[in-house]
Parts: C-alpha cells; structure tokens; sequence
C-alpha cells in the first residue's frame, strides 16, 4: 500500500515540481506514467515518460510509451517525432505502428499512414480498427479496389470459421462510391494493387448482380472456380460447356462440378470475357490461371509487407 501510494506521489510530484524531480528513482516515474496510462490521464502520462526518458535515454520501450501517449492524446506531431526515434532504435511492436499510422494520417502524410498501416497487421492481421482506417486511407487515394480487397478477404477469412462479416458497411459505402463513379474509374485503372493477407493474396471480384467477393488468387489452379450459389445469385449470363465433371478440390475431396463460360466478370476494375470456371455447390471462390493468364502479375516485399500487382494485358 506504501508503495503504491509513493507511485502515486511520485507522479503528481512530476507534474507539479520538476525542478526536484530527480529525487525520485527513474522506477518511479516510469511506474507512475503506466499509472497514468491506464486510467487515461495523458498529461501526467506525459510529463512522467518525459522525466523517465531524461534519465533512462536510450529505453526504446518507454520512448515508443510516450509515442503512443501522444496519439491518445491527440497530439499527432510529437508522437511522430518519438515513434520515429523509438523505430530508430529498433524498436517494433503493433501498438507502436498503429500510433505512428493514424498520426501520420492525421498530418496529411497518407501515403505513409497506409505504409505503416500495412506493416502493423504484417504483425496482427485481426486489428480491425487499423484496417478499416487502412481502407479509408486507401479510398482518400483513389485505390478504392485495394481497400475492398483488403475488407473482404479478411470477411472471407471470418465466413470460412463460420463468423459473420465485419465490414459490410464499410465495404456497402465504398462500392456505393464506385457505382457513382461509373466508367470513370474503369477507363482510368492501369494496375490494381492487391495486398497480402495471411497466406494468400485475393482480388475483388464482381459477378452480376453479386456485391464485389474476394477471391483468392491461385496460380496452380487451371481455371477460376465458385460455387452454385454464387453463380445463381449472379444471374450472370454464362453458358455450360461440360454439364457433369468429376474434380479433386485444394482439400482432397473428390466432387462433381459442372464447367461453364461466363459471359463478363470483373477482377476490380478490369473486365473480363468468356471467362471459363469450374462450378460446384462447395467450391471456394479462386481465381484461377485462366483468369490470370490475362494479366502480367509482378509480386513485391517491402520491410515485411507483400503484394502482388495485377496489369491487363
């Protein structure tokens, strides 16, 4: 209890009497700034990491600390300037990343802020909130097919362990703004971007009247695949070209499938025609060679983070 209470001293000492305050040990202050922290009180977070940091320089943790103080605290510039020396120093946790993300956005710096955004769910692909700011970001940029990839594969990713989705309505107003723009941004796309999540990459894909789905991009596979569902839903025009098939699925099943041309489907901005694909009632939704042989693909790593660049032909 003595302890605690010395805790508490310490940091109201740290904000009313800096001149004396090396008469506490630097375990104090930084005991009192996690204090503060944790009951939201940003000012006395703030003057204790600074008086901790005077005297304990070269702690990385304690300066990505006062970092994320700053970003609670709304104060976008100093958190830049400490995350960019906590990073300097080595240091590199999600929390940093995200801080240093949202108050890059908060300055302007956007593409920067989805830079750092990308690199934060490099290291936690769940953290919703950096994601869907990535998105925003992302459509700020007029990259609005690379924001709907990177909502609907993790969706895709939560329908897969049977959970709902989460960003229906983010995902609703970004195609709603599409929509508007028309042919607008059709005429104009040269590439689309399409991040990594987890182990794969996946490209929007839009067919008939279905909203935009993430498929995943599968270069060992021959043909696109989807299932009956989807394609009904569609009321896209296609036409059978082999009425029963038997075919092996990425998980080893055997299953009978039905192989169909459909009309027009689009890969984000791009229009494909006469797209031959594999249907049955449980195939997963795949972009397969006879898609992608229509497109040069160029795949990057950059500090940790991948991506694979899709061109028309």
């Amino acid at each position: 209890m003595r302890n605690q209470f010395q805790v508490l001293f310490a940091a109201c000492v740290a904000i009313s009497l800096p001149a004396f305050a090396e008469t506490y040990p630097p375990s104090a202050y930084k005991d009192g700034a996690v204090k503060c922290m944790q009951v939201r009180s940003y000012d006395c977070a703030e003057k204790n990491w600074n008086q901790y940091i005077k005297m304990r320089p070269t702690d990385a943790k304690a300066i990505a600390s006062l970092a994320i103080t700053y970003h609670w605290a709304d104060k976008p510039e100093a958190s830049i300037i400490q995350a960019e020396k906590a990073i300097s120093m080595g240091e590199g946790t999600y929390d940093l990343f995200a801080a240093y993300s949202e108050s890059l956005a908060k300055t302007g710096r956007i593409e920067e802020a989805i830079d750092w955004g990308y690199k934060t769910l490099a290291i936690l692909p769940n953290l919703v909130n950096v994601r869907g700011d990535v998105a925003k970001y992302l459509v700020m940029r007029k990259r609005e097919f690379e924001a709907l990839t990177l909502l609907a594969s993790f969706d895709s990713s939560l329908e897969a362990q049977g959970h709902g989705h989460y960003f229906d309505g983010q995902r609703i107003a970004i195609e709603s703004s599409l929509e508007r723009q028309g042919q607008t941004i059709t005429a104009t796309a040269k590439s689309m971007r399409l991040p990594k999540t987890k182990e794969h990459f996946y490209a929007p894909v839009k067919l008939g009247d279905n909203k935009i789905e993430a498929f995943m991009v599968d270069t060992g596979a021959t043909k696109t695949t989807l299932n009956e569902d989807m394609l009904s839903d569609s009321k896209a025009s296609y036409k059978v070209v082999k009425p029963l098939v038997n075919m092996q699925t990425a998980d080893g099943r055997n299953v009978q499938a039905r192989v169909v041309t459909i009309d027009n489907m689009k890969v984000g901005p791009f229009e494909l025609r006469k797209v031959t694909a594999v249907v049955c009632k449980t195939c997963k939704p795949l972009l397969g060679q006879g898609s992608l042989s229509q497109f040069n693909m160029v795949s990057s790593k950059t500090q940790g983070v991948e991506f694979l660049t899709l061109e028309l032909r």
